[in-house]
């Protein structure tokens, strides 16, 4: 039969052991922490679905939710510090947005076809598709920069087609953020050589700020009559 001081014996040796120094309290036994669970995180691809879930949703968690503007595509609530020291993040929105890889050389025909299914639509876009497409079927494209403009001479086997001066920046809408705000506009290098063509970026990432903005703002808007909601960028 097992006595009462044995028991007792096996539960000090479970306990952690604590010790005092000059430089604080120590555990000679790691600690695990047993955190109380949070919710799921649910992920949306629209401003106006997160918006939805959390207007529906607050009064569930621990208010003031608070709305974060995280990046250009993405969006986060999280509710204020929990007792248990924990703060909930239930919901996430991420923009489903096309792809478009910036300084790489895409041929002029594929570079035609991002600019009218992945930007929006301006007068520097459609000047730089008139241009490309004078140029599509060409064989040789020779280009000369003052630093100014830069000059595109487009021949097909010898017989000249035509000599056209191209400003070196230009102003482009590609589809980078949520549809539901507006799209930054920003400055892009052109640069043509033969047989493809390709777009630099050249705003040194204000669009990024431009875009964060133009998010908070419109959650602003939506949750202007809302408790307890704040927005943050």
């Amino acid at each position: 039969m097992i006595d009462r001081s044995f028991i007792e014996k096996i539960e000090e040796m479970a306990s952690p052991e604590v010790v005092e120094a000059s430089e604080g309290t120590f555990s000679k036994t790691p600690l695990y922490r047993l955190n109380a669970p949070v919710a799921e995180n649910l992920s949306v691809c629209t401003l106006s679905g997160f918006a939805t879930m959390v207007s529906n949703e607050k009064n569930y968690y621990s208010l003031p939710m608070y709305v974060r503007v995280t990046s250009p595509t993405e969006v986060d609530a999280f509710g204020t510090l929990r007792d248990d020291t924990q703060r909930e993040n239930p919901f996430r929105a991420v923009a489903n947005i096309p792809i478009f890889n910036f300084g790489y050389w895409y041929s002029i025909e594929e570079l035609i076809i991002a600019l009218k299914s992945k930007f929006m639509p301006t007068e520097d876009r459609e000047r730089l598709i008139q241009l490309l497409g004078n140029i599509t079927d060409s064989e040789n494209v020779t280009t000369t920069d003052d630093g100014i403009t830069q000059n595109v001479n487009v021949s097909a086997g010898i017989q000249l087609v035509g000599a056209t001066d191209v400003k070196p920046i230009v102003k482009l809408k590609p589809y980078r953020t949520f549809i539901e705000v507006e799209q930054p506009e920003s400055d892009f290098l052109i640069r043509i050589r033969k047989g493809s063509a390709a777009l630099f970026e050249a705003d040194g990432g204000k669009w990024k700020l431009d875009a964060m903005h133009s998010i908070g703002e419109y959650l602003r808007e939506i949750f202007k009559s809302e408790g307890y909601i704040i927005v943050v960028e």
